[in-house]
């Protein structure tokens, strides 16, 4: 059974519901293939007075964030995963993570980009504001999928993960923003759409929404943790792994033990990170 360490770019402990609902989620999509261990960022990181997404339009901040994604793959391995799936669609640290560690990597934008491209001939990405959307144009650009992107369209008005907690009757205005976005998505020629959030997606999820006007719209979450267990599978049995020639480069131990040693890095464990064994 292929072990996977989800790691999210949010606190899970201030996102309950959204933390429940990942967990439920990874059940149902792995059944008895393996398990899903659902984690967040450490508690306290984003505070009291801002949102994640407010937090990491600031690079620095996200810089900041993003060293916690490369201990957690680093914890991982160190702790028998079979793979890492970074629940963000920034794909934070991404390829700093892979570079670090032996067994698989995968995110959200990247992943789900390459998927949308056996669903459709364009697929168009719905975000939760225009600085997200930003963002990801850039990582479209990044992995050359521009040809198949219709557009990236932000919801309007713009919303924040923790309006996404909301339940009841408070649902029915983001629905129908994400159904208005979806039309300006129609109108640029997509055919498939991909909810540009983790937290978005487990909104719809919840919601029940797996089509709108005839188009796909992906269960971003289901398919990152399928593609989680198909590279662990291939890793496991065929051998297949991360490239080590350029971009993936692995530093040798010592080097890392040094580099680490300077910046004043410890080993993290599960505990560390919100989400783990919570609830």
């Amino acid at each position: 059974m292929t072990r996977i360490w989800h790691q999210s770019f949010t606190d899970l402990s201030r996102m309950p519901l959204y933390r429940r609902t990942l967990e439920q989620h990874a059940v149902r999509v792995m059944g008895d293939r393996g398990s899903v261990a659902v984690h967040g960022l450490r508690p306290g990181t984003y505070g009291d007075d801002f949102t994640p997404i407010d937090a990491i339009k600031y690079r620095y901040l996200e810089a900041l964030n993003e060293d916690q994604v490369c201990e957690a793959a680093l914890a991982a391995e160190r702790e028998g995963f079979d793979a890492v799936a970074i629940g963000c669609f920034f794909d934070p640290a991404l390829r700093a993570a892979r570079s670090l560690v032996d067994i698989p990597v995968v995110s959200l934008a990247e992943t789900c980009m390459l998927v949308a491209c056996s669903y459709g001939r364009r697929f168009a990405v719905v975000t939760l504001c225009g600085d997200e959307s930003v963002n990801l144009d850039d990582l479209c650009e990044q992995y050359g999928l521009r040809r198949r992107l219709a557009g990236i369209v932000a919801m309007d008005p713009p919303i924040d993960e923790y309006t996404l907690e909301a339940e009841g009757d408070a649902t029915a205005p983001v629905a129908e923003g994400f159904e208005r976005a979806c039309a300006r998505a129609f109108d640029l020629g997509a055919e498939v759409i991909v909810p540009g959030d983790g937290v978005l997606n487990e909104f719809l999820y919840r919601q029940g929404t797996s089509a709108v006007g005839g188009a796909t719209v992906m269960d971003s979450m289901a398919v990152l943790f399928t593609y989680a267990d198909m590279l662990a599978r291939l890793h496991a049995t065929a051998a297949m792994g991360v490239s080590r020639r350029q971009m993936y480069l692995k530093p040798p131990a010592d080097m890392l033990r040094f580099g680490r040693e300077v910046a004043g890095r410890r080993d993290l464990s599960e505990s560390d990170f919100s989400g783990a064994g919570e609830g």
